[in-house]
């Protein structure tokens, strides 16, 4: 008997910037494109700092925008995010620029 497995397949796009503007945080990223939105994950590190965002799209189409390394990632929440051409935001995530940028 074989076992089962799943492969997934997540494009990594680099964040550019990270800003806070208004309540939310607002990444810029590498590529001009709207990446395809699902279920969007903040991925989050054993301090609560911002490493990533998952935006949760399907198939080959799943995108993740790294701010730091996939094996800094400790834990993850769902998000209300928006994304466009090389942008993504984060609504009601501002704290996440700061603690991203401590330590």
């Amino acid at each position: 008997m074989g076992a089962a497995y799943h492969l997934l397949v997540i494009s990594d796009r680099k964040a550019l910037s990270v800003r806070a503007e208004a309540n939310d945080c607002v990444i810029s990223f590498e590529g001009g494109d709207t990446p395809e939105l699902g279920s969007a994950q903040l991925l989050l590190d054993d301090r609560g700092a911002l490493v990533g965002v998952d935006l949760g799209g399907s198939g080959l189409g799943r995108v993740a925008v790294m701010i730091g390394a996939h094996e800094d990632v400790a834990s993850q929440r769902p998000a209300r995010i928006s994304v466009g051409p090389g942008t993504l935001r984060i609504h009601g995530e501002a704290g996440l620029v700061v603690r991203s940028r401590a330590g």
